[in-house]
């Protein structure tokens, strides 16, 4: 029999804790017996009443939590506030992104670049889109954003300057008249160097500067580094853009990266891996100037371009420098390696420290200047620079499909994988930008950050790139370190297993040649076929009128050219 507790010499406390206790197995042997008995209980109408008003009471033995307030979100009002243009650098890690440019309808595995943007934007409020009937709700809407970019990166590729004009929210008050950009400007390179040069608030009053178009105004980086993912990164932004300021018109020069490595794959067979880094510089060299580049571009039917010359400023290899030495699991490659000259009139520069007695295992880049590029121009340049590097064609090569008179058509072939692309800067030159980046001041005194909030300052910047950064590389030196160990018994080909006669790429291996585009490992192509025995596409003029044709549309009266649109 149980035994009978005596209540009597109990606290209050206790009396409370024992009193929950036997209200919540009250209320667990209540539900227990509703599981069993509720088919009988819903058959007999007095038992039904009487269950209900064992249930209300059960639940009102004990007091329920108060209800959680909703907030009310206040209706947000553009009309309150005033607007100014302005532009945004930016840069990001394109391989879990569909590229720049978003397409309505157009669902993909990876978002865009343009989507993650716009949601940072309007979740800010810096931004005030006049409405589209036809768009669904969160899809990114520039309608009377003034919005223009720099450049469009295709999916996989990457940016560290790309270049969007904008019209944002400005914390200017409305009835304040537009003050003096460059007057600010000014005084903030006066305050960073230390010294006034009789540049005092005196001198800014008589500027008309009431308002500072920089110190008094939003923070755009640092509110937008808060909202977009680690990859895409606000480096600074321009307060004093030209009034019909265009990132895609008004800018001069475009530059590309595109990183490789020497060599490019490992193979037994000989020095198929290694690149002729000397033959890809001299065919490189070809570029410069004005060309017509039909061959080296995918046609774009709706947009009837019919003119392909584009001026390249620069196009050359240069060796990167890793800082720390040899990348690691490079250090069985370099040990037996052709020997290698240093080419005439050859300039050694910081940024190119190549080794003038030996090829060594290296990372290297090709980079390229130009005022603009067609679709997928850069990527078919590499291309077929990697088919010059492993011998499989001749520098010349880049002569004949620039020479449009004697080759209207293209030749087929693959141009080079994305991933290892990069927009490296958008140059404006006469536009007059002044940027403003993350650590200088905004909204504080000279010299002094906010700080106590991410995204804030340069410092955090630094510190979120770095976190980026540290994960790929621990990553790559594991990767590279597990190369070494494997490496200790290989007896991979060298530069002695092929005789004087025997080209570089040739012999061993006719029937399923290898041939690298860019990616982590080389493609089989079969029975390797040159470049100007391949079939041809139809002419430019005859895709066009094709298109034309099946769209049931009228030639355009004028040639239309898009002369900004990038890899």
């Amino acid at each position: 029999m149980e035994r009978q507790l005596d209540y009597t010499q109990w606290d209050s406390q206790r009396l409370l804790e024992r009193v929950n206790i036997l209200e919540k197995q009250l209320r667990d042997q209540t539900a227990r017996l509703v599981f069993i008995l509720y088919p009988i209980i819903e058959t007999n109408s007095d038992v039904l009443t009487r269950y209900e008003e064992l249930a209300r009471i059960t639940r009102t033995s004990s007091p329920s939590p108060k209800p959680k307030r909703t907030r009310s979100m206040r209706q947000f009002d553009p009309s309150k506030y005033a607007t100014r243009l302005i532009a945004l650098k930016f840069a990001y890690l394109g391989q879990r992104y569909n590229g720049l440019e978003y397409h309505a309808n157009n669902n993909t595995r990876y978002p865009t670049i343009e989507e993650e943007m716009w949601k940072a934007l309007d979740k800010a409020k810096l931004i005030f889109p006049t409405p589209k009937a036809a768009l669904k709700e969160g899809e990114p809407n520039w309608e009377g954003c003034e919005y223009s970019k720099s450049g469009r990166t295709d999916k996989g590729v990457s940016a560290f300057g790309q270049v969007i004009g904008i019209e944002v929210r400005s914390n200017r008050p409305l009835d304040e008249p537009e003050t003096d950009v460059e007057a600010a400007m000014e005084r903030q390179v006066v305050e960073k160097d230390g010294s006034d040069h009789g540049f005092n608030d005196d001198t800014l009053a008589s500027h008309g500067v009431v308002f500072d178009p920089i110190r008094d105004e939003i923070p755009y980086p640092q509110i937008l580094n808060r909202l977009l993912p680690p990859n895409i990164r606000v480096l600074a932004w321009c307060p004093s853009p030209p009034a019909d300021f265009s990132a895609r018109f008004s800018c001069g020069e475009r530059c590309y990266k595109y990183i490789f490595t020497q060599p490019a794959f490992v193979s037994a067979i000989g020095q198929e891996g290694w690149l002729n880094i000397e033959a890809m510089r001299e065919a490189a060299r070809k570029f410069e100037g004005s060309h017509d580049f039909r061959n080296f571009c995918k046609v774009d039917p709706s947009k009837q371009i019919d003119n392909f010359m584009r001026v390249i400023n620069g196009s050359d290899i240069v060796e990167i420098k890793s800082g720390g030495g040899r990348p690691a699991g490079y250090s069985k490659l370099s040990e037996s390696l052709p020997p290698r000259t240093q080419a005439p009139n050859e300039a050694i520069t910081d940024e190119v420290a190549r080794p003038a007695t030996q090829a060594t295992a290296a990372v290297y880049a090709y980079k390229v200047r130009g005022s603009g590029f067609l679709w997928h121009q850069v990527r078919h340049m590499v291309g077929i620079l990697f088919l010059i590097g492993q011998g499989l064609e001749k520098p010349s090569l880049v002569d004949q499909l620039l020479d449009v008179n004697s080759n209207p058509r293209k030749p087929t072939y693959d141009m080079a994988e994305a991933a290892p692309l990069v927009l490296e800067e958008c140059n404006f030159p006469g536009a007059g930008l002044h940027w403003v980046h993350l650590g200088d001041y905004n909204g504080t005194e000279p010299g002094i950050r906010k700080s106590g909030a991410k995204g804030d300052g340069n410092d955090s910047l630094v510190a979120e790139l770095w976190r980026v950064w540290h994960k790929h590389k621990i990553e790559e030196t594991l990767a590279g370190s597990l190369l070494d160990v494997a490496m200790r018994g290989y007896q991979g080909g060298t530069e002695n297993d092929r005789s004087e006669d025997e080209p570089r790429n040739s012999g061993r291996n006719v029937d399923n040649q290898k041939v690298y585009q860019g990616g982590d490992a080389p493609r089989l192509a079969g029975k390797y076929i040159p470049i100007l025995e391949r079939p041809r596409m139809e002419t430019v003029d005859a895709i066009n009128a094709k298109y034309l044709e099946r769209k049931g549309l009228q030639p355009p009266k004028h040639s239309r050219e898009r002369s900004s649109i990038t890899e």
